[in-house]
């Protein structure tokens, strides 16, 4: 491939992966009214799986643009900037070639335990952002942790479901690829 097929194709798919990081923050703010409901584990799930590294453009243009939305929340932003690196990298460590009935039943499982972990792996961030350090013991974190998980558990569900879309979705991105539209 020559430097200028290489340009284009990078450049291609910088515009390509901001307009999904619109999307992703159109489809969350879209969703707002269901707790904890949205299809962003899906798109970066089928984003790392399409783009591998270069998902994370996608990834932190919605992290930015939401956090603008959010009006600066502090929390948002640094539970933001490392919860959803931890999905993108758990997709990264799956063999890059997966069968079809092993991607099936990955995808949603990875997006539904996410969702379940998402109140613990963001607690940090929340509960150091509206409590004081010295005010910190395990058992007010515990029960932070605790006082989350309904919502985690619907944060489950919806992921389940959500990434049910991330096969068919791959299937047509890898068929654009290979008529050269993408």
């Amino acid at each position: 491939m020559s430097d200028r097929e290489k340009f284009r194709s990078n450049f291609r798919d910088i515009v390509v992966l901001s307009l999904f990081g619109g999307i992703m923050v159109l489809s969350d703010q879209m969703m707002n009214a269901l707790p904890n409901i949205h299809l962003i584990a899906m798109f970066i799930i089928l984003l790392t799986r399409f783009y591998r590294a270069k998902a994370l453009y996608a990834i932190y243009l919605f992290v930015i643009l939401d956090g603008f939305l959010e009006n600066f929340f502090p929390s948002v932003w640094v539970m933001y900037s490392y919860i959803w690196l931890i999905l993108w990298g758990a997709v990264m460590l799956l063999p890059k070639e997966l069968s079809a009935k092993k991607e099936r039943i990955l995808y949603p499982l990875i997006g539904a335990l996410h969702g379940l972990l998402f109140g613990i792996l963001g607690a940090p961030a929340g509960y150091f952002m509206f409590y004081s350090l010295s005010a910190w013991s395990a058992k007010s974190f515990f029960a932070y942790i605790l006082n989350g998980l309904p919502f985690d558990l619907m944060h489950m569900a919806g992921n389940l479901f959500a990434c049910l879309l991330v096969c068919p979705l791959l299937n047509t991105l890898r068929m654009l690829r290979e008529k050269r539209l993408l």
